[in-house]
């Protein structure tokens, strides 16, 4: 892994959403860090939240080989929502061991992803690097963006075929540690506040 800057992970992101013809777009290397941000949060409020949650973010360009893949879990949020619902233990392989096994116009209709485009994806990739989140600590290393190249890379695997995937990783402060703190806190001046008022 290679640290790298926010900025050109921000201008690369949204250069691979550029590939999307239905869209009006302009010079992204025009745009500073900030409006950078601001047109991804505006595109893809879901998938770079943890942008702006969990900041500051350490970005790293990395290789992702077949050991790190397989531990690949799908975007972030609740276990029956979309991609949570695809897949039953919530990582990669799942979704795509499901679709396997499954019709995709019935796996579409009852979770909402859009398995066609998964399977389409399997025989001809898009280019560009997957978007990783994690936090610091144990966390696992969720894929913010490129679910469905993601998901078709891991159906590729089941045949046996699996080339090394470029991505970047966003290693986000972790969240626990502030609100933890402020219980401690309001623990400790509860504690002087009976102490004083005996």
């Amino acid at each position: 892994m290679r640290r790298v800057s926010q900025i050109g992970v921000l201008h690369e992101w949204l250069r691979v959403e550029r590939s999307h013809p239905e869209e009006d777009w302009f010079p992204v290397e025009s745009l500073s860090e900030r409006e950078a941000l601001d047109e991804l949060l505006d595109r893809k409020p879901g998938a770079a939240g943890f942008i702006w949650r969990d900041a500051p973010v350490k970005w790293y360009e990395t290789t992702l080989h077949r050991e790190d893949f397989e531990r690949l879990q799908l975007v972030e949020g609740p276990p029956d929502l979309r991609w949570r619902a695809l897949s039953p233990d919530g990582t990669v392989r799942g979704a795509a061991d499901r679709i396997a096994r499954g019709d995709p116009d019935e796996l579409t209709a009852e979770t909402g992803v859009d398995v066609e485009t998964v399977v389409e994806f399997r025989e001809e990739m898009p280019e560009g690097p997957l978007v990783l989140s994690t936090r610091e600590g144990c966390v696992p290393r969720f894929v913010a963006d490129g679910n469905h190249r993601a998901v078709a890379l891991a159906l590729r695997m089941r045949s046996g075929d699996f080339s090394p995937q470029r991505a970047y990783l966003g290693v986000g402060s972790n969240r626990v540690a502030k609100p933890l703190s402020e219980r401690l806190c309001g623990a400790v001046e509860s504690l002087l506040d009976w102490r004083f008022d005996r």
